[in-house]
């Protein structure tokens, strides 16, 4: 058989073992881009680990005492954040619930709740402290000062980070992002980055090394008969 017929012969086996090689890393790729974004819950309670930081405890105290008024991130008890509770709980100022008429179950609320987080990152407030010092004095409006000093220092760190503001010198607790995030993949970078496996390429490398060996030596050999 001519040489180069058998060189033409090599090459379907060669794209089908180039094509088993890449294949693990493919369905990995694969399973990465449809991996589902954990979905986000705004009425969900955080996490609290067994020995929390600073940013953790403060996070799970606003989910307690916070967030029912001031919204899962800090927008104020806006109708759209009303909109999220089952149906019974979104009128916050009917009979038996926040009137403050007699025979209600909760404490009266303001008919606005203003938002924690706008364009103003709470300016009023010049310090971590500031605020912990007014949310003890203040909240929750129908127990002021019902938490520890610890307690408010923590919710005051996180409503910092809600506005993207960094703790003073007096907290050393590294503040991170406030609202959770999925991790998106783009598929060009996923796909372009994860074609083949180390030893899949090493592999790719050899055998093109070798198909080119054979061309050469098909040639050299074409020439000498000639």
């Amino acid at each position: 058989m001519h040489p180069l017929r058998k060189i033409i012969f090599l090459l379907p086996p060669l794209f089908a073992l180039i094509g088993i090689l890449s294949l693990p890393a493919q369905v990995s790729a694969q399973q990465d881009l449809v991996s589902p974004t954990p979905t986000y819950n705004p009425l969900a309670e955080p996490p609290l680990p067994p020995n929390p930081n600073e940013y953790e405890l403060g996070r799970n105290l606003y989910w307690h005492w916070c967030m029912t008024c001031h919204g899962d991130r800090g927008q104020g008890l806006t109708d759209s954040f009303r909109a999220i509770w089952v149906p019974d709980h979104q009128n916050c100022w009917a009979r038996g619930c926040h009137t403050g008429r007699v025979g209600d179950t909760g404490f009266p609320i303001p008919t606005v709740v203003p938002a924690l987080v706008d364009e103003n990152h709470l300016a009023r407030f010049s310090s971590l402290q500031s605020l912990a010092d007014f949310l003890k004095a203040t909240h929750p409006p129908q127990s002021p000062g019902i938490l520890t000093d610890k307690e408010y220092h923590a919710i005051a760190l996180f409503v910092f980070a809600m506005n993207d503001r960094e703790p003073d010198q007096s907290s050393s607790v590294a503040t991170p992002a406030s609202t959770p995030t999925g991790t998106s993949v783009p598929v060009g970078e996923s796909s372009a980055s994860s074609v083949f496996t180390p030893i899949g390429m090493i592999a790719l490398i050899v055998l093109i090394v070798i198909f080119i060996l054979l061309i050469r030596r098909a040639f050299i050999r074409q020439v000498h008969e000639s």
